[in-house]
C-alpha cells in the first residue's frame, strides 16, 4: 500500500469528524439560533419575561468563552458545578474539531504536492457519503428511544450525577428536554446537507476527472 493511499484512508476518518464537529461549534454558541428554539421549545414562557433569558444566555456564552462567571443568582450551586463540566467538553470538543480540520488539511496539501487529487477527491466523496450513512443510522436510532440516549449520553460524559437537576431549577425550565431534540434535529440537518453538498461536489470534479482523461 503507498504512502498516498494511506493518507487517503486518514482523510477519510478526518473529514467526517471535521464536519460533525464543525456544524456543532457553530450551532453551540449561536444566539440567534438558541433564541428560535426557545420561541419553539417554550422556554420565554418559563420565565417572566425575555429578558431574564437573553441575559441568561449571554451570561453563559460569556462563560463558556472563557470571558466572565456564571450568574449564580440565576444559575444554582449544582448548575454551576455541571456547567464547568459542560465548559471543559466543549473545549475538547473545539480543540478535537481544529485538530482534525488542520490534519485534514495537511494531508490533503501534501497530496496536492503529490500530484494525487484524484486520492483527495475519492476520499472526500466516501467520508461524506459515510457521513450521511452514520447520520442517518443515528437519526432513526435516537428518535425511536431518545429518551434512553439522553440518558445514557450523560452517563457516559459525565462521572457525576450534577447533571440530574429538579424541573424547578432554572436551567431545566432554560433548556427543557424538548431543546435538545430540537437541537439535535438541527445539527443533523446541517450536517447532512454539508455533507451532500461535499458529496455532489467531489462526484462532479471526479466525472470530470474522469471525462478528461478520456478524451485525451
Amino acid at each position: 500500500m503507498t504512502i498516498a493511499r494511506i493518507l487517503g484512508y486518514l482523510l477519510i476518518v478526518l473529514i467526517p469528524a471535521s464536519i460533525i464537529l464543525g456544524n456543532f461549534n457553530y450551532l453551540i454558541l449561536n444566539r440567534s439560533f438558541y433564541q428560535s428554539l426557545y420561541g419553539k421549545v417554550g422556554t420565554y414562557q418559563n420565565f417572566e419575561n425575555q429578558k431574564i433569558v437573553n441575559d441568561a444566555t449571554n451570561n453563559l456564552f460569556g462563560y463558556f468563552r472563557g470571558k466572565n462567571t456564571l450568574d449564580h443568582n440565576f444559575f444554582s450551586t449544582q448548575a454551576v458545578s455541571h456547567l464547568k463540566d459542560v465548559r471543559d467538553l466543549l473545549v475538547f470538543a473545539n480543540g478535537l474539531f481544529y485538530l482534525s480540520l488542520i490534519a485534514a488539511l495537511v494531508i490533503a496539501i501534501s497530496l496536492i504536492f503529490k500530484r494525487q487529487s484524484k486520492i483527495i477527491l475519492g476520499s472526500l466523496f466516501v467520508s461524506s457519503i459515510a457521513t450521511i450513512f452514520f447520520i442517518a443510522a443515528l437519526g432513526l436510532g435516537i428518535s425511536s428511544a431518545f429518551d434512553s440516549f439522553f440518558l445514557k449520553f450523560h452517563q457516559i460524559l459525565f462521572t457525576n450525577t450534577l447533571w440530574l437537576f429538579p424541573a424547578d431549577d432554572n436551567l431545566i425550565k432554560l433548556f427543557p428536554e424538548q431543546f435538545f431534540v430540537e437541537f439535535a434535529n438541527r445539527l443533523a440537518i446541517n450536517i447532512f446537507i454539508s455533507s451532500a453538498v461535499i458529496a455532489i461536489i467531489t462526484f462532479i470534479l471526479r466525472a470530470k476527472s474522469r471525462s478528461h482523461i478520456l478524451n485525451t
